[in-house]
């Protein structure tokens, strides 16, 4: 990567370092200025060159990924202090040497490598480096970990684990450099996505795929499997469960219904959940809620409300969008929405 492919970024060490958001940076032009974008990403940090004779630069943006924000940087040397929070820090290194101190304990984080720090304060000290640093929800990543394994309760060890520092480098795990890999990906796809709102971001849940990877770095035994075994003891259990999860679905069909809310409230595993649709229902989770919504928007069409529209029928019915609503209306019942309102009033 050099300046030349990005002319924005006129210092000449700027351009040095890939990182996946570096279209959308900006020249921030002093420390002060630099701790306040920080801010909106990271609480209770704080910034200064690492030597004062040298002259600042520094290129930087945030951008929100769902519940995350993330902030992305290529500086000069620095120092930065982190205070205690409440939830852990992940730092991804894209160039530089960068070393951050917790305690007693050094952890470096260069090029390909990546860091989950505990909540306790931590100091930071680089050379001229580009990365990217957001917070992440405990809570979260633990329920995450546990939607993926298909568990109702933490697996002894599983607590104290998410709640420890971590540090992934390619010699010392063999899953890291992939599992890195997919997490620059992910940050790659939404920083080339971002130019076209953060609503398609929200909706393509890319701090869920953030959340699913980090789970697989933190916890290897989710990298084991066992899909199998985890659907045959819920056969052997009842299916219970899956008609608790039907009843769910028709009573809150006006809400967003992702495939990770239904794994969160059934506690089936992703595949074991579409295996258990297409066993049951005969076809994928998400085409099953789309014909309740439309069956249920055709009964509140035939039956109207003398202040209904198509509109707030389709909104009752958990469309967002009405031309959708229209489109996938008209395919399974060959009419349109609003041909038959007015038929049935």
């Amino acid at each position: 990567m050099s300046n030349t492919h990005f002319p924005h970024l006129q210092h000449p060490e700027a351009g040095r370092f890939p990182n996946p958001l570096v279209r959308r940076f900006s020249q921030i032009e002093d420390p002060q200025a630099c701790i306040a974008l920080l801010q909106g990403a990271i609480a209770g940090v704080d910034l200064s060159p690492l030597d004062s004779a040298s002259s600042w630069w520094y290129y930087g943006t945030n951008l929100r990924l769902g519940s995350i924000v993330a902030t992305a940087w290529s500086a000069r040397p620095m120092r930065a202090a982190f205070a205690a929070r409440q939830n852990p820090l992940i730092l991804l290194g894209y160039g530089g040497r960068i070393l951050l101190r917790q305690a007693s304990r050094t952890w470096r984080c260069g090029p390909g490598c990546g860091l989950l720090m505990d909540r306790a304060a931590c100091a930071m000290e680089s050379s001229v480096s580009s990365g990217v640093a957001f917070v992440v929800s405990r809570d979260r990543l633990l329920k995450t970990a546990l939607t993926m394994a298909g568990c109702p309760q933490p697996p002894e060890g599983w607590e104290q684990t998410v709640a420890q520092t971590h540090g992934w480098s390619p010699p010392e795990d063999p899953a890291a450099p992939s599992l890195l890999a997919a997490l620059g990906q992910t940050m790659q796809t939404a920083g080339q996505l971002a130019g076209h709102g953060e609503g398609l971001l929200d909706s393509l849940q890319f701090d869920d795929q953030i959340y699913r990877l980090l789970a697989a770095m933190v916890l290897p035994e989710l990298r084991e499997d066992r899909p199998l075994e985890r659907l045959r003891l819920r056969q052997r259990d009842g299916r219970d469960a899956f008609d608790e999860l039907i009843d769910y679905i028709k009573e809150n069909l006006a809400k967003p219904l992702t495939l990770t809310d239904l794994e969160a409230r059934s506690h089936y595993s992703r595949r074991a959940l579409q295996y258990a649709f297409a066993e049951r229902m005969g076809c994928r989770a998400t085409e099953w809620i789309k014909h309740q919504r439309l069956d249920q928007a055709r009964r509140r069409l035939e039956n109207p409300n003398p202040e209904d529209t198509v509109g707030s029928i389709a909104r009752e019915c958990g469309y967002r969008s009405l031309g959708l609503f229209s489109v996938d209306f008209q395919q399974r019942f060959h009419v349109k929405p609003s041909v038959l309102l007015r038929e049935s009033r």
